[in-house]
Order: structure tokens, then sequence, then C-alpha cells
């Protein structure tokens, strides 16, 4: 009784080893191989027409002895890109976001020389007798020039041509005595020669400078008919016979520039580091 259930004991074992092996032997014998490899054996068939043969084999498979082992992959090589495809349909719109709180509003600028709405100085004044004539806003107009004088001639003080010409062109309404013009600054500037001549020729020619009886300095009555006289038939107030500046600097000479002496004299050049009278002008145009 024994000895049978030992013999079924060994049966058993045996055939499980057998199924075992079975089973391991199908794994290997499995095709293609786990790695994706096609594995064959290749042989010249024995008619001689050079026909090969393959059978396809396991991955551990041994081949015979006429046969040559060769293996392929399952996957070929990669092919070329392929065209782009057409393009999706577009998705549906998101929903508006909320709308932001309103700022504040900003404080409005000045206005500037050349805006809208920027001050101008005001333009030139006439009268059908007067060569010089008082526009009643700190400005005196020469008719025959066209040019605005300052009328507090001595309001800018003296001092060297470079500062002079500063001065001219930063004067601006409400810097001189009576300026109420509306002028900002770059609207003066010193007089050019050429002007200083022609503001002074009509006095020189009638001798109102300093020479014997003659006080000076060489500018007309506000008619144009006689002399300079402070008070009395003249608009213009603080005017000295002195040298005054002119906005020219000497073609000759770089540290020279030109001026105009009221005794009568035109046009002289000076040293520029003077320091000279500032009467500044501007254009009779608006």
């Amino acid at each position: 009784m024994r000895k049978s259930l030992y013999r079924r004991f060994a049966t058993v074992a045996v055939m499980l080893v057998v199924a075992l092996g079975a089973l391991a032997e199908r794994a290997n014998a499995q095709i293609p191989a786990a790695d994706g490899q096609f594995y064959a054996c290749v042989r010249i068939d024995r008619d001689g027409d050079e026909g090969r043969l393959t059978r396809l084999v396991a991955a551990n498979e041994p081949c015979r002895r006429n046969e040559v082992r060769v293996h392929w992959s399952a996957t070929g090589p990669r092919g070329p890109q392929g065209q782009p495809g057409a393009n999706g349909t577009n998705g549906v719109n998101g929903t508006n976001g909320v709308d932001g709180t309103n700022g504040t509003n900003g404080t409005n600028g000045t206005n500037g020389i050349d805006g809208t709405n920027a001050t101008r100085a005001a333009g030139p004044c006439f009268d059908n007798t007067n060569r010089y004539v008082d526009c009643g806003n700190g400005t005196v107009t020469d008719t025959v020039t066209g040019l605005i004088w300052l009328k507090q001639a001595d309001c800018l003080g003296s001092t060297d041509w470079a500062a002079a010409n500063r001065a001219a062109a930063a004067l601006e309404s409400g810097d001189c005595t009576g300026l109420t013009d509306g002028s900002s600054a770059g609207d003066w500037r010193l007089p050019t020669k050429d002007e200083w001549s022609a503001t002074m020729a009509r006095a020189v020619a009638l001798g109102c400078k300093l020479s014997g009886s003659t006080t000076g300095p060489s500018l007309t009555n506000d008619a144009g008919t006689g002399c300079f006289a402070i008070g009395a038939g003249s608009s213009f107030a603080g005017v000295a016979s002195a040298i005054y500046w002119s906005s020219a600097a000497s073609e000759t000479f770089p540290f020279a520039a030109y001026e105009a002496n009221l005794a009568g004299v035109i046009s002289l050049t000076v040293n520029k580091d003077g320091p000279f009278r500032v009467w500044p002008v501007r254009s009779g145009s608006r």
C-alpha cells in the first residue's frame, strides 16, 4: 500500500516537471520573440537553383548545419514625416471678464507756448501821428522798424554779452514794472546791430547825441521830430546815454560782440565780458 502511494507521487512529480518544461519551451518558441525580433534559418536548396528556403524559429532555437541564422525586427525603420493635417475647428469663445473700476481723473496740464490755448504776446500798437506808441502794457511800438521795445529800458540792468542774451530770452510778462503783454520766455531777444542802426538813424540825423550842448541819448521823441527827453514827449523810461548790447557777435574777433552807444556811436565791437546794458525787443508780428 505504501509503495503504491510513492509510485503515484513520483508519477505526479514527473508530470509537473514535463508540464513546466513544455511551458518554458512554449515561451521560448514565441514568434516574434519578446524583443520584437523574427528569427529564421535559411539554406540553399539541393537542386542548385540558389533558391533560399527559410523557416521561422524561436529566439533560442538552433539552425542546422547547412542553414544560416538570420533575424529582423517586427518594427520597420521610421518613415518620412507626413504632410500637416488640416486645421481643426475653432473652439468656442470664452466669457467676457469683469469690467475694471474707473480710474480717477488726472489734472489738466499747463498750456505750452505753441499749444492751442497758449497765451500769445500782444501785438504792436499804432496811431496816426507818432513814431513811438505806448501800448499801455509795458511795451512801446516803433512804427518805423516794426519792433516792440520793453518800455522800462533799465529793467534787466547790465551784464556780460552771454548773460545778456540769456536774460532777454527768459523775459516774460510780469517780470518788469508794468509788463502785462502776455509774453512768454523765448519771445524777447537782444536787438541786432542793423536794428540798432535803424532805431538811432533819425536821432543821429537830428543831432541827438552828446556833443556841444546836446545831452543825448541818440533817440527821438515819440513824434520822431525832435530828440528824446524823459517825461517830455517820450514813452520810454530808464533810458541812458550808455552802451547797450546787440545780439551780433563779431565776425573777426571771437571774444567781441557789437554794441550800440546811445551817445551817437553805432555798432562798435567790444569785449563780450562787458558789462553793458540789456534792453530787449521782440518782433512786431503776431
